[in-house]
């Protein structure tokens, strides 16, 4: 199976490095990258082929879509000609699938996916969304190309891909923020910058781990674990309610919500 890159941005290259990681053949992916050295890195470090323009694409292969979202409408002009039946996966943040369907002159076997920076680790948790119904070898196809990167599922309605984006696609700089602001607390107690930094990541990669697949009646449940009455635990939640911590969270999920709708309907 042939699969074609069309941007060789950081997002390219973390699904490049999945691939490779899951033992793709090279040899049978190609990528179009207008930048000159960035196209000659990519494909010295891969051994992928490469070119400044796609003009042939193979029947039965996979165009994974990885170009700005200003710069889809021409990329997709561009290649509209060369689609006959090949699967179209496209990573642009925020174009919905309709105006990728129209900007391909109607074709619609397009899959719209959402990764996140944790690709570039394969640790994304990536979410797609199909508009017609997927053959089983499309749905394997799929899987096996966004599960190189990480975990990979499917949502029945694209409108999801806006809570995801909010979500998960953010996501990650909310977490460095937490863990930025935690590491600084611990400094301002007198401890230096690697000893916070090691205390923080570990306490978060522990937790995360302990919480894995519970529900919130368990995790309310570990938090109480965790708080014994008068305790240390307890005066630094009670700062937190008193502050509205959850709603400050949940206001800021929703503004960047909020934002991603408004982004997908320019």
């Amino acid at each position: 199976m042939k699969i074609y890159f069309i941007g060789g941005g950081n997002m390219a290259v973390s699904i490049l490095n999945g691939l490779k990681s899951k033992n793709f053949l090279m040899s049978d992916i190609y990528i179009a990258e207008i930048n000159d050295k960035r196209r000659d890195e990519i494909s010295e470090t891969y051994k992928v082929k490469s070119t400044e323009k796609i003009t042939f694409i193979e029947k039965g292969s996979v165009l994974i879509l990885a170009v700005k979202p200003d710069q889809l409408s021409f990329v997709c002009a561009e290649i509209k000609n060369l689609i006959k039946d090949q699967l179209i996966i496209s990573i642009a943040a925020g174009v919905r699938i309709k105006d990728i369907c129209g900007y391909l002159g109607g074709y619609n076997n397009v899959v719209r996916a959402m990764p996140n920076l944790c690709a570039s680790i394969q640790k994304s948790i990536t979410p797609y969304f199909s508009l017609n119904s997927l053959l089983n070898n499309q749905e394997k196809i799929i899987k096996n190309i966004l599960g190189s990167i990480g975990i990979c599922f499917s949502v029945d309605d694209e409108s999801k891909l806006d809570a995801v984006t909010a979500l998960s696609g953010s996501g990650p700089a909310y977490i460095f923020y937490i863990i930025n602001a935690l590491i600084k607390a611990g400094e301002s107690l007198g401890l230096t910058r690697l000893e916070s930094q090691q205390l923080t990541q570990h306490t978060i990669i522990g937790a995360e781990l302990f919480s894995r697949g519970l529900d919130s009646d368990a995790l309310e449940n570990l938090i109480k674990k965790v708080t014994s009455k008068g305790g240390t635990t307890e005066q630094a939640l009670k700062v937190f309610e008193s502050k509205n911590l959850n709603g400050i969270i949940e206001e800021a999920i929703m503004a960047a919500h909020k934002k991603s709708k408004e982004i997908g309907n320019n």
